[in-house]
């Protein structure tokens, strides 16, 4: 006999579908859920403005529902197997739905009392008392630590990368203009004789080219390799 559901907010149509079969005290079967079919049709028609997506899987529940409500009225109704195995997913969800709805009764009730620890009942009343294995010692222990702190990541030291001095064309230009200033003609190893680097070497012959084109000084080298003499123009 179908009866009625006043219309309340479920979390979904298993839940929905769920409390109709608790509230009839029926087994989660084939048989009590066609018995609730009537009753859960009714629900969806009573639905006000229910979003599209959540009514879509009332529906789809419905469906199932009616599927099997036909079978039993029709024993002889034949239903492929894709369906068959949508209609046992269904049972196996109810049952599982049902079986977290329990264990949240249970551990509510715990909450509800004020229960925040289990125990033993036949320790109650006892005294916390440490009492490690037999073949648990200092060696053991510091091992395991040992092993523990091993498994900690440690910080990678990244690669050292020497920042070399930036050595400027435009200040090399000025430090030989400088350097001509005193003396109208220098040797090159005069210029260079404070060099540290290779690179300094390189930016002051090159900042000696830019004088020469600038037409600021010249450059004569009487032989191959040998001394460079800067006079100034």
């Amino acid at each position: 006999m179908a009866f009625a559901i006043k219309q309340e907010k479920f979390e979904g149509p298993l839940a929905m579908l769920l409390a109709l079969i608790e509230r009839e005290k029926l087994a989660i079967a084939e048989i009590s859920l066609a018995a609730v079919a009537d009753d859960y049709l009714v629900y969806v028609r009573g639905l006000v403005s229910p979003d599209p997506e959540e009514l879509a899987e009332f529906l789809v529940v419905a469906a199932h529902l009616m599927l099997i409500k036909s079978r039993s009225l029709l024993p002889s109704l034949t239903v492929p197997a894709e369906e068959e195995a949508s209609l046992d997913d269904l049972e196996h969800r109810l049952a599982l739905l049902q079986m977290m709805r329990d264990a949240s009764r249970a551990l509510r009730g715990v909450e509800q009392k004020g229960l925040r620890i289990a125990s033993r009942e036949a320790y109650a009343g006892l005294a916390p008392v440490f009492y490690p294995p037999p073949s648990l010692g200092a060696a053991t222990l510091a091992d395991v630590f040992a092993a523990v702190v091993a498994l900690i990541p440690k910080p990678e030291k990244l690669a050292e990368e020497k920042l070399k001095r930036i050595v400027s064309l435009e200040a090399k230009i000025s430090h030989i203009r400088g350097i001509l200033q005193d003396m109208v003609e220098r040797r090159f190893s005069e210029i260079v004789a404070g060099a540290k680097e290779k690179v300094d070497i390189v930016v002051s012959f090159l900042a000696l080219l830019e004088l020469a084109r600038q037409k600021f000084v010249d450059l004569r080298q009487d032989a191959h390799f040998a001394e460079i003499m800067i006079k100034k123009i």
